[in-house]
C-alpha cells in the first residue's frame, strides 16, 4: 500500500485521476445521503436567476383584475355576492375583454347562481375549482370533498403524467355549465413553502382535470388539450390550439417567472365595476380575475420572495405559454452534471498542470471561474432556451473537485519537497539541507557565529594506498570511512560537515546546538579513531605505507552558513578554529599522537591523561600554540614514520 502511495505521489496525472475520482464517489455519497435537501437547494438556487430577466419587460395580454383593499374597503368584504361577481364580468365584457379568468372557487349553490351563470355563457369564461393532492407526510385528515368535480377531458384513460387527487372543492353545476371550461387551480408547494410547478394534469376517478392556465387556453383557442409524445425536446408537452405547455414526468407545469412583477398591468375590481378602468388597456385582453385582499385566503410564496396572491402564478403560466417560454428539463438533463462535472476536471486538472507551483493560489481562482462560467451558460440556457438546467450540484462538485486537487497537489510538492530534503541531506547537514529545500534561494550571506569545536579526521597515507589499487576498492575503503565516522559523529551530537578525498570535517554545536561540545568531540575522537582504524585494510610493505587515522581537534568562534550567488550557494564552515583544527590533523604524522588537541579544546574539556607537547607555530598562523595529545594505545604495525633505508635510497637517487 505504501509503495502504491508513492508510486502516485510520483505520478502527478494518476494522483489527479484519483482525487477526481475521490470526488466523485464523493459526491455520490452526498446525494445519497442528503440527495432531497440537496435537489431543494439546488432548486433554490437556481431559482435566483430570474432575478437577471429583463426588468422592464411588460405583459399587456393578460390583465389582472384585483379585488384589493380598495375593492373591499369600498364595496365590503371578501367574498363577495355572486351577483356582484356577475356584475364584473358584465362590465368586463363592456370593456370587449375577449376571456374571462376567474380564479374563484364558487363552491356550492346559491340563489344568485342564475345571474352569474348568464354572465359567465355571455362570453369566454373559465372558473376554477380546488383538486386536493395527498399530503406529504399524511397527516390522516379526511379529504374535502364538496360538489362535483366539472371540465374533464376527453381523455380514455388517466395519463401517467398526472397526479392523482384524494379531494376536492367543486364549484355549483350551473355555474360548471355555463362557463366555457373549469380547471383546478391546485399548486405544487415545495418543501420551503414556494410555488414552483403546478400539476398540468389532475387525475380523480379515472377523470383527467386540467390546470385553470391549460382550461384558458383551451377556451382561447376553442381547441381542446391534446397530450403529445416526447418529441425533438425529450419532454411530453400539452398542445392547445397551437400553443404548448412542456410538462415533466409526473405532469407538472414548472412556473417561468421571467416577467417580473411591475410587468403585469393590475386594475383594481371596484374601478372596473364603477367604469373608471382605461378601456385601451382591457379591450381585447385576458382577464385574470382574482382576489389578493386581506383575508382571501389566496397568498402564496413564490421564488421571487414573499407571499403573492395566487393570480402571480396563473398569469406567469399564461404569460410564458403565450412567448413559448414555459422552462422544462430537456431529456438529456440527468446527464448535465456529469457533462459540466467531466469538463470542469479537465480544465482543473490542466489547470493544476499548467501552474504547478502557484496551485494554491490558481486552484481556488480557477474554481470560481468555473463557478461562474456555468452560472453564467445556465442563466443563458434558462432566460434564452429556457432549459432548465440546475447548477448548483455541478457548482457544489467543482469547488469540491478544486479543494481535493489542490490538497492533492500541495501533498505532492510537500512529498517531493520532503524527498528533496532527504536526498539534499545525503550531501549537506541537515539544517542547511533544510535551508536549500524549503527556503527560497539568496545572493545574501546566510550565515551564523557559533562557539564550536571543530574536528578534522583523515585516512593517512590513502593515496600511497589508491596507487596499487582498483577505484572500485578504494571506493569501498573510503565508504566504510564515511559512514563509520559520520555514524560515530551523530551519535555523539555533532554534524559532518564535509566529506573531501580522504578527510571528513566535524563540527560540534555549529549546525545543531550541542551543550558539551568539546568533550563530546574528544569521545567522538577516541571512538572513531579505534573502529576506523580496526576496519582499515592491514597492508604494508616496502613502497606501500600503512593506513592509518588522523585526528585534529580545536575549539573556537565559527561562522556556518551558506555563501556565494543565488544560482550557486557554497555551504561551509569558517573560522580560525577550522584552520587549528586542520593544521593538527596534519602533524599528527610528524609527532606520532594520532589525535591532537588545540589549546581551546583542550581547556573545555575534562578529558583526564591529556599529555602536554608543548608549544607549536602552526604553518599559517603567526602565535605559537600549546598543543595536547590524547593517549590511546597504538598498533606499531601502523606506525611507519619514517622511510627505510631502500625507500630513502631509491627517493634521493
Amino acid at each position: 500500500m505504501q509503495a502504491l502511495w508513492l508510486k502516485l505521489l510520483q505520478r502527478p496525472l494518476w494522483l489527479q485521476l484519483c482525487a477526481a475520482l475521490l470526488a466523485t464517489a464523493f459526491m455520490g455519497l452526498v446525494l445519497a445521503i442528503w440527495g432531497q435537501p440537496l435537489h431543494q437547494w439546488d432548486e433554490r438556487l437556481a431559482s435566483q436567476t430570474w432575478a437577471l430577466s429583463d426588468a422592464n419587460a411588460t405583459e399587456r395580454r393578460v390583465v389582472i383584475i384585483d379585488i384589493d383593499e380598495k375593492s373591499v374597503q369600498a364595496l365590503g368584504p371578501w367574498p363577495w355576492p355572486r351577483e356582484r361577481i356577475a356584475t364584473l364580468l358584465t362590465q368586463l365584457n363592456h370593456y370587449g375583454v375577449k376571456l374571462n379568468i376567474a380564479d374563484i372557487l364558487f363552491e356550492g349553490t346559491q340563489t344568485q347562481d342564475t345571474a352569474l351563470a348568464t354572465a359567465l355563457a355571455a362570453a369566454p369564461s373559465v372558473i376554477g375549482q380546488l383538486l386536493t393532492l395527498p399530503n406529504t407526510p399524511p397527516d390522516h385528515t379526511p379529504p374535502m370533498r364538496s360538489g362535483q368535480p366539472a371540465g374533464a377531458l376527453n381523455f380514455a384513460a388517466c395519463p401517467a403524467q398526472s397526479s392523482a387527487a384524494t379531494g376536492y372543492l367543486a364549484p355549483a353545476s350551473t355555474l360548471a355549465a355555463a362557463a366555457h371550461g373549469v380547471g383546478h387551480i391546485t399548486p405544487v408547494l415545495d418543501p420551503d413553502g414556494a410555488v414552483r410547478r403546478v400539476p398540468a394534469l389532475v387525475c380523480h376517478n379515472g377523470k383527467t382535470y386540467p390546470a385553470l392556465a391549460v382550461a384558458a387556453l383551451s377556451a382561447a383557442t376553442g381547441a381542446a388539450p391534446r397530450l403529445l409524445p416526447a418529441g425533438q425536446a425529450g419532454t411530453p408537452m400539452l398542445d392547445m390550439g397551437g400553443i404548448t405547455l412542456p410538462i415533466d414526468a409526473q405532469g407538472h407545469i414548472r412556473v417561468s417567472y421571467q416577467m417580473p412583477r411591475s410587468g403585469f398591468v393590475a386594475v383594481s375590481a371596484v374601478d372596473v365595476l364603477q367604469g373608471r378602468a382605461p378601456a385601451n388597456l382591457l379591450f381585447g385582453s385576458w382577464a385574470l380575475i382574482g382576489a389578493t385582499a386581506l383575508g382571501a385566503g389566496d397568498a402564496i410564496p413564490t421564488p421571487q420572495g414573499g407571499a403573492v396572491g395566487g393570480l402571480e402564478v396563473h398569469a406567469q403560466i399564461l404569460s410564458a405559454a403565450l412567448d413559448a417560454r414555459t422552462p422544462y428539463a430537456p431529456a438529456w438533463a440527468s446527464s448535465w452534471p456529469w457533462l459540466t462535472g467531466a469538463i470542469a476536471a479537465l480544465l482543473l486538472i490542466l489547470a493544476t498542470n499548467l501552474a504547478t507551483r502557484k496551485t494554491m493560489f490558481l486552484m481556488p481562482l480557477s474554481a470560481l471561474t468555473l463557478v461562474a462560467l456555468l452560472f453564467i451558460l445556465h442563466a443563458w440556457l434558462l432566460l434564452h432556451q429556457h432549459l432548465w438546467l440546475n447548477w448548483g450540484q455541478p457548482a457544489l462538485y467543482i469547488v469540491l473537485l478544486a479543494t481535493l486537487l489542490g490538497g492533492a497537489e500541495q501533498l505532492r510538492l510537500h512529498f517531493e519537497r520532503e524527498r528533496l530534503f532527504l536526498n539534499l541531506s545525503s550531501y549537506l547537514p541537515a539544517n542547511a539541507a533544510r535551508q536549500v529545500a524549503f527556503a527560497a534561494p539568496s545572493a545574501q550571506v546566510q550565515a551564523q557565529n557559533r562557539n564550536a569545536t571543530v574536528m578534522f579526521i583523515d585516512v593517512r597515507n590513502f593515496s600511497a594506498y589508491c596507487e596499487h589499487r582498483s577505484p572500485e576498492d578504494t571506493a569501498t575503503v573510503l565508504h566504510l570511512f564515511y559512514t563509520t565516522a559520520e555514524r560515530i559523529v551523530t551519535q555523539h551530537g555533532g554534524v559532518v560537515e564535509q566529506m573531501v578525498g580522504d578527510s571528513v570535517m566535524a563540527v560540534w554545536n555549529g549546525s545543531n546546538p550541542c551543550a558539551d561540545h568539546a568533550q563530546s568531540a574528544v569521545a567522538a575522537a577516541s571512538t572513531i579513531w579505534q573502529q576506523c582504524l580496526a576496519q582499515l585494510p592491514k597492508v604494508a610493505s616496502r613502497s606501500t605505507p600503512p593506513l592509518d587515522i588522523g585526528i585534529g581537534i580545536e575549539t573556537g568562534p565559527v561562522l556556518v552558513g551558506s555563501f556565494g550567488p543565488a544560482r550557486r550557494r557554497v555551504h561551509t564552515v569558517m573560522g580560525e578554529a577550522v584552520g587549528v583544527a586542520a593544521r593538527l590533523e596534519k602533524l599528527t604524522a610528524e609527532l606520532g599522537y594520532p589525535i591532537l588537541l588545540g589549546p581551546r579544546a583542550s581547556c573545555n574539556c575534562a578529558q583526564p591523561g591529556l599529555q602536554k607537547l608543548g608549544d607549536f607555530l602552526l604553518a599559517g598562523f603567526s602565535q605559537p600554540r600549546t598543543l595536547f595529545a590524547l593517549p590511546v594505545k597504538l598498533d606499531h604495525s601502523h606506525m611507519h614514520l619514517v622511510y627505510s633505508l631502500d625507500q630513502f635510497t631509491s627517493a634521493i637517487g
